[in-house]
């Protein structure tokens, strides 16, 4: 239990000490700026993840010093790719014959207007694939780690006669056998000569 009668009594306060200026003129105190309402840079840092998902598709190529512009056009044609792979062989496999009928005539509708005619496409396969969104993700995936497959192929072919190098790449490959993609980017990029 606190004794009260030594600890320091409300005179010792500075906030009893404390005497306003002498000077009366009010001088109002400017508006502090807002709180800025993104979150502060953590103190900690992040946490890593290896999970597939969550690596940079330009770090994982090795590609990551590309500008802004070339990344998203590269972005977008993957999507494309993506799109049309989806539209051409995972559909007809996913809707009856005379849906696919049906996606095929709209896209035929449509095909002088791009955005119109995937908005139109997306719109009717919504209605009969409930985990459209899902199916193209796993499809995304699959592109990612064949994509860092092929670089470590290409890379192995390149350097075949390079004992050194070729343990670099097969400690990347254990590493994406293993389920740990960030890993795996950190080697490959490591690894790459100049």
């Amino acid at each position: 239990m606190q004794d009260f009668a030594q600890s320091p009594s409300v005179a010792d306060s500075t906030i009893d000490a404390y005497q306003p200026p002498a000077d009366d003129s009010f001088q109002p105190v400017p508006p502090a700026d807002p709180m800025p309402t993104s979150d502060p840079a953590p103190a900690v840092p992040s946490q890593v993840t290896e999970a597939l998902e969550d690596q940079n598709i330009f770090d994982l190529l090795g590609v990551s010093d590309g500008t802004d512009e070339q990344k998203e056009e590269f972005l977008t044609e993957l999507q494309d790719v993506l799109w049309e792979d989806f539209l051409e062989y995972d559909a007809q496999l996913l809707v009856t014959k005379d849906e696919y009928a049906e996606l095929k005539q709209l896209r035929e509708t449509h095909k002088d207007n791009v955005p119109e005619q995937q908005e139109a496409v997306v719109g009717y396969l919504e209605k009969l694939i409930p985990d459209l969104e899902e199916i193209m993700l796993e499809k995304a995936l699959e592109l990612k780690s064949d994509m860092v497959k092929e670089r470590i192929a290409g890379m192995k072919e390149l350097y075949s006669d390079d004992a050194a190098y070729q343990g670099q790449l097969t400690e990347a490959e254990a590493h994406i056998a293993a389920g740990r993609w960030h890993s795996a980017a950190v080697v490959l990029n490591s690894a790459v000569k100049n």
